[in-house]
């Protein structure tokens, strides 16, 4: 699985409430489908999207993580969580969005209380982000 959504579910509860279990996941940029098919191509169309301020510089995601047994031996494994899409997410897919955190809340993400973690899934503000062409 890729994506939390639903952060009250048993199945995320444990790893939520433990910071270990916390990550960051850095990204540049990520995309969405778009929820309507083209109307020349008929596909749904994949649109990026990156932070205003500076593209390509590296963000993060609100992870977690578990060790699991893999085919060859133990591995890790990691999930982002999400949350409902922001206006400009929302546009192109409207069901959610990953959850971006700000850079002073890296720590709180990382260290902080089950309900401080859980607070920090909010959406981030669309006038903070663009759409890539």
């Amino acid at each position: 699985m890729t994506n939390v959504r639903n952060l009250a579910s048993p199945f995320w509860r444990s790893s939520l409430s433990s910071p270990r279990s916390r990550c960051l996941v850095p990204v540049t940029k990520f995309s969405e489908w778009s929820a309507a098919p083209d109307p020349v191509t008929k596909r749904k169309r994949k649109v990026w999207f990156s932070m205003a301020e500076v593209a390509e510089v590296p963000f993060a995601f609100a992870g977690i993580w578990r060790r699991a047994d893999g085919p060859d031996g133990p591995e890790m494994r990691m999930a982002f969580l999400t949350t409902m899409a922001n206006s400009l997410v929302a546009s192109v897919h409207p069901k959610a969005m990953p959850v971006i955190l700000h850079r002073q809340d890296y720590s709180r993400w990382l260290e902080g209380s089950t309900a401080d973690a859980v607070a920090l899934a909010t959406a981030y503000p669309s006038e903070k982000m663009v759409v890539l062409d």
